[in-house]
């Protein structure tokens, strides 16, 4: 206990002892959104073909290292596995095209709750013989 030195200064703050180290910092590295990298592979994605009825027309593609979400190679957009949870389909309904151009978001700016309470609120509307539109919303 006492044969050995500490690399702590004790110093007094109000009435009581606060220890501050000498000279050793931690530095964090942060990730950014933008520096995750995409866990999809190629047999990933037949699977989410398959489990979520892609069309078969539809290309699709497993992204490289480079690829970004928020910056999808150009003619792709993309699309999150929650959003497919949560009821989207291909291609899009054209009430969820109405809503998403009027209020200027995209697909992958959407929560899963949100998506799931658009696609209930498309599927409810279907139900009853209506279609829902972005007037209803408002």
């Amino acid at each position: 206990m006492g044969d050995q030195t500490s690399t702590k200064n004790l110093s007094i703050k109000g009435d009581r002892f606060v220890a501050r180290s000498e000279g050793i910092k931690k530095t964090y590295k942060v990730t950014k959104t933008d520096d995750v990298v995409s866990t999809v592979t190629g047999d990933a994605l037949l699977a989410f073909r398959k489990k979520y009825y892609f069309p078969n027309d539809m290309v699709v593609k497993v992204p490289a290292r480079f690829d970004r979400a928020c910056s999808p190679p150009l003619g792709f957009v993309t699309v999150y596995e929650f959003s497919l949870r949560a009821g989207l389909r291909f291609p899009p309904s054209p009430e969820l095209s109405d809503i998403l151009i009027i209020c200027g978001v995209s697909l992958a700016q959407l929560s899963y709750r949100a998506m799931s309470i658009i696609m209930g609120l498309i599927v409810l509307f279907r139900d009853r013989g209506a279609v829902l539109s972005p007037d209803c919303l408002a």
